[in-house]
């Protein structure tokens, strides 16, 4: 079994490079921690490679202009906007890659957790992702080809949140689940353009685990796609982590591959999304209902593959199967 380590010696070129790019004095190491911005650390030898984020402010959400350009319908775009200054006022540290299913195994077997039967799947017969009556699926039978090195799928928040509070309780450090402005600020890696690399669409098929003709071929979708951009690949679903490049902060596949859940509840827009950097919490100070999930799946379509874009919401426990984990730390 693969873990971590084995796999940060897979792309120290990119990460060298992001480092450079955080290397002015704005990017200054952070006084209490000693660490630097494009830093990439472990807390044990089998903990996830993590990337300290500069503190700074960007706008958040996306633009009538972008949208437009991009031909997101109003169902999804009208949740995007307002756009939002947002200033993070602390360097925190991001996780390079999703949490891979040998990583997640660990945690498994080291909690002794139980194997989940149910995850919402494919379900052809209705050309839905609501799940399949009595079939098993879950993270060890997603119903796809995965190794140890591909994200653990079939995850839920609560999946998610327990794993963060698992590494917190083995490293002493506290592990947690990004807020939303928080994972879209790490995305984004500085620019504020569409996509990490510009507004322009062409590329996305070499930087994003998106739709492929692959998938859309194991999910027989049917007329609903007539027109839609499919990505030249026989191969289906999930791809290994980091088999893109790396956005400017040294960070993968934040956009694609699968949907990563963020702390917040899933508000139906910015209009009170807090300017610091802090997850959206209920309004009665209880329980959300819902909870958010960011950046797009291998069964995406293009234009849901932006840092702006915000997924359905999902009760807690519920389990996708585009569903993963990116876990954030914060600096001591």
């Amino acid at each position: 079994m693969k873990g971590s380590c084995a796999m940060s010696s897979r792309f120290p070129i990119l990460l060298a490079a992001a480092a450079l790019a955080l290397s002015s004095p704005a990017f200054a190491a952070d006084a209490a921690t000693g660490k630097k911005p494009g830093e990439t650390f472990q807390d044990c030898a089998e903990c996830q490679t993590m990337v300290v984020v500069p503190a700074g402010s960007f706008t958040m959400g996306s633009s009538p202009e972008e949208r437009a350009r991009e031909g997101v319908p109003d169902t999804f775009g009208s949740h995007e906007g307002p756009q939002v200054k947002i200033t993070i006022s602390r360097p925190f540290a991001f996780a390079t890659t999703e949490t891979t299913r040998g990583q997640w195994a660990r945690f498994v077997k080291a909690t002794n957790r139980p194997i989940p039967v149910k995850c919402f799947d494919y379900n052809p017969a209705e050309d839905t992702w609501g799940g399949t009556e009595g079939k098993v699926v879950n993270w060890q039978n997603t119903g796809f080809e995965q190794t140890d090195d591909h994200p653990a799928a079939c995850i839920s928040w609560q999946d998610a949140t327990d794993y963060a509070a698992w590494l917190a309780k083995i490293t002493g450090h506290k592990y947690r689940l990004a807020s939303e402005a928080e994972w879209e600020y790490a995305a984004r890696g500085g620019t504020t353009t569409a996509r990490p690399w510009g507004d322009s669409v062409t590329p996305i098929c070499n930087k994003a685990r998106i739709m492929t003709s692959g998938t859309f071929e194991a999910i027989s979708k049917g007329e609903s796609w007539t027109g839609e951009l499919l990505c030249a690949d026989p191969e289906s679903y999930t791809k290994p982590v980091a088999s893109y490049e790396a956005n400017p902060w040294g960070i993968y596949d934040t956009l694609g591959n699968l949907w990563e859940w963020v702390a917040d509840c899933a508000a139906p827009d910015h209009s009170k999304l807090p300017t610091d950097g802090s997850p959206q919490t209920a309004a009665n100070g209880g329980e959300c209902e819902h909870r958010l999930t960011k950046g797009g799946a291998f069964h995406s379509r293009v234009w849901l593959a932006r840092p702006a874009t915000r997924g359905d919401g999902q009760e807690p426990v519920n389990r996708p199967v585009a569903s993963g984990i990116r876990v954030v730390r914060e600096l001591d």
